[in-house]
């Protein structure tokens, strides 16, 4: 995932270096900004998460271009620390993967209340990376069963409601992600991961024209 972080401080470069060129004569400020938050993150399975499920922190960096008044496209980088819940056969087991991050495009439709507050709603899709872990079971006099869950990446999608006010905003969002799982095949039993989170962010949003 380092071309992921690569690409996003690229982007955030970008961004930052069109905010600064000074134009030779004044004009409309310009459609593109980066929107810049961190908060709190928790796993969305609530068969699990009060046994293995821990909170945590999450951060985002998210290019943005204004196709109107109303409507914005970007790209959000994101990475969430979180204890995933993980589940043997469908029962609360031992969690140890730590981290799930994600490159997504986004669209929010910004609703204009003809004042400096403006409340959003957003939608993304893209890919998410989820670490890996293993796991270990073992009954009295039988040997030592491993079920590797490898790490991911697969496509999924998000949901999101917020609100602005000047470069200011907070926003909740939920976060859609395939399980991973793995059975053994002595046992026949499969140790699954859920991967799905929900997260609350603040942050500012640097650049663009803040109708």
């Amino acid at each position: 995932m380092r071309k992921l972080f690569f690409v996003m401080l690229l982007g955030l470069s970008f961004v930052a270096n069109a905010q600064t060129v000074k134009p030779a004569k004044k004009q409309k400020a310009k459609p593109f900004k980066v929107a810049i938050g961190g908060g709190y993150a928790s796993p969305a399975n609530t068969d699990f998460i009060a046994d293995l499920g821990k909170a945590g922190l999450v951060y985002k960096i998210e290019p943005q271009y204004e196709l109107s008044r109303n409507l914005e496209v970007g790209l959000r980088f994101e990475q969430a620390f979180i204890l995933r819940p993980e589940a043997l056969d469908n029962k609360p087991y031992t969690s140890k993967a730590k981290s799930i991050m994600s490159a997504a495009l986004t669209a929010n439709y910004n609703i204009n209340t003809g004042t400096a507050f403006r409340p959003y709603l957003g939608v993304g899709a893209g890919l998410y990376y989820s670490d890996k872990s293993e796991q270990t079971y073992q009954t009295s006099g039988s040997p030592v069963v491993y079920y590797p869950l490898p790490a991911t990446v697969v496509f999924g999608g998000l949901a999101r409601a917020g609100v602005k006010f000047g470069i200011l905003y907070v926003e909740a969002d939920y976060n859609l992600i395939s399980d991973t799982s793995v059975t053994n095949a002595a046992t026949k039993l499969t140790l699954t991961a859920k991967n799905t989170y929900f997260s609350v962010k603040a942050g500012i949003t640097i650049g663009g024209s803040r109708k």
